[in-house]
């Protein structure tokens, strides 16, 4: 199992297991009409393929979400506090 990285920024999660298809655009919308044609379409274009390691990923891959560099992001740690208060049966 591989680490997932957060972005410290805004929170989106580099998962390897999954990779990434989408890419930052930082297009700014003034006819909000046609809204709905740019919304989840900006694909990236090679996307990152599932098992890409966060170290592999491009020295100038940015967060899809915000935009910030890859430097923004840290290893997402395992919340135990949540996993002793959770009751399994």
């Amino acid at each position: 199992m591989m680490d997932k990285y957060v972005c410290t920024m805004c929170g989106h999660i580099y998962d390897p297991a999954i990779g990434e298809t989408k890419a930052f655009n930082n297009t700014i919308l003034v006819n909000t009409d046609r809204m709905e044609e740019y919304e989840g379409k900006v694909m990236a274009a090679e996307p990152i393929k599932p098992g890409t390691a966060f170290a592999d990923l491009p020295a100038d891959w940015k967060c899809p979400s915000c935009g910030h560099p890859k430097s923004y992001y840290r290893k997402k740690e395992v919340d135990t506090l949540h996993a002793m208060r959770t009751i399994s049966y």
